[in-house]
């Protein structure tokens, strides 16, 4: 017989080398608190065990094969696959094998000790969901363990957007044509930060400021950018000596496709170069927020915001939706000046007739054909 304490010791002797000091004290300690009244024996036949780990990795490999056939993408395959091994690791047994105590265990642990917000605990719910779900009705399991788990409400937050004056302090900040292209294309386009790393030199209409991209939901659509975003990434492939047909590409050779990380790390890069930067929650998804709520600002129709994001940017602010609709018509008329530029380039792709017709005389109201958009 072994005691727990002599296995918990061989544990965090091993440990120490994969994890932190301050870590490893948290683990100690959830060690401690689960198997401090256990003693353990060797199990001197291990061919049950290995035949359970053949098991659970085939119903695995199963449920892959099954969200590959129903069209879900690589990283939500992966995604979930990810958190169920988690669950695993955290209970300790096979997920066939888990009853309702097991998975809520695991999640009280999650929101207490790891403090998950609202958002990570429901995305962690419907990724378990999917494999239970999809094993009751595979006959794996005789009943679901998550059918009484209940996703809890999210706190609404209002996520900060980057000012124009911010902005310019980040563009002066910039050190290369790409630093540069990379800001005014995520802003202007108002793009994900993963469908700008999947573009390609040949998906840019320079003459059209306009880019094909394969987006999320594996939904072709296109986005369009600025006279600037245009001019700096024209500027930066001629600095370019590769042939790799990414837009956007790394600079040590050989250069390979920028990602996710490679941007985010650029943007906090150039963030802290400037000290009235400092503190600010700056990342990819910021500027697609800002290009979002300034063209709502500027009075832009709730439709056309919606067209460029492909988000509903009133259920992000509604606040700035009301304001936006029932702005005095002083303020009105100032915005529909300051934005009536964009619409322009957006004249091609909505056609003729969606644009306002504006008169605008001295002392004269202004006054607009399509009052949809008034």
């Amino acid at each position: 017989m072994v005691s727990a304490s002599a296995l918990i010791n061989t544990i965090l002797t091993q440990m120490q080398e994969y994890v932190k000091e301050g870590a490893l004290k948290d683990v100690q300690l959830i060690l401690y608190m689960n198997l401090a009244d256990y003693s353990f024996s060797r199990n001197e036949d291990t061919t049950a065990v290995s035949e359970e780990s053949d098991r659970m990795y085939e119903v695995m490999q199963l449920w892959q094969q099954d969200m590959i056939l129903r069209g879900l993408t690589s990283g939500t395959i992966r995604q979930y696959g990810h958190e169920l091994k988690q669950l695993i690791i955290y209970a300790g047994v096979s997920p066939l094998e888990m009853g309702e105590y097991h998975i809520k265990n695991y999640l009280a642990f999650g929101k207490i000790r790891r403090k998950w917000k609202d958002k990570t605990y429901n995305s962690k719910i419907r990724s378990l969901k999917s494999f239970f779900v999809w094993a009751v009705e595979n006959k794996e399991m005789a009943e679901n363990p998550m059918k009484n788990i209940k996703p809890t409400k999210e706190e609404y937050r209002m996520q900060p957007v980057l000012s124009a004056e911010q902005r310019e302090i980040m563009r002066c900040s910039c050190r290369s044509e790409r630093e540069l292209a990379i800001m005014d294309l995520l802003y202007s386009s108002g793009g994900r930060v993963s469908e700008i790393c999947q573009l390609n030199i040949s998906d840019m209409d320079f003459i059209n400021r306009r880019a094909k991209i394969y987006g999320k939901g594996r939904k072709e659509r296109e986005i369009y950018f600025s006279a600037q975003a245009s001019l700096h990434i024209r500027e930066y492939l001629k600095t370019r000596t590769d042939d790799n047909p990414a837009l956007l590409v790394g600079v040590k050779t050989p250069c390979r496709r920028l990602t996710i990380a490679g941007i985010q790390w650029i943007l906090k890069n150039i963030q802290s170069r400037d000290e009235r930067l400092k503190g600010l929650k700056i990342s990819p998804h910021t500027f697609r927020r800002s290009c979002g709520t300034d063209m709502l600002n500027r009075g832009a129709p709730v439709e056309m915001v919606k067209e460029k994001a492909r988000s509903c940017q009133s259920r992000h602010n509604p606040a700035m939706l009301r304001e936006n609709q029932h702005r005095s018509g002083q303020r009105r008329r100032k915005a529909l000046r300051g934005c009536i530029g964009g619409w322009k380039n957006e004249r091609q792709r909505y056609g003729q007739n969606t644009l306002p017709v504006l008169s605008i005389q001295k002392n004269e109201k202004i006054k607009a054909v399509d009052h949809d958009y008034m």
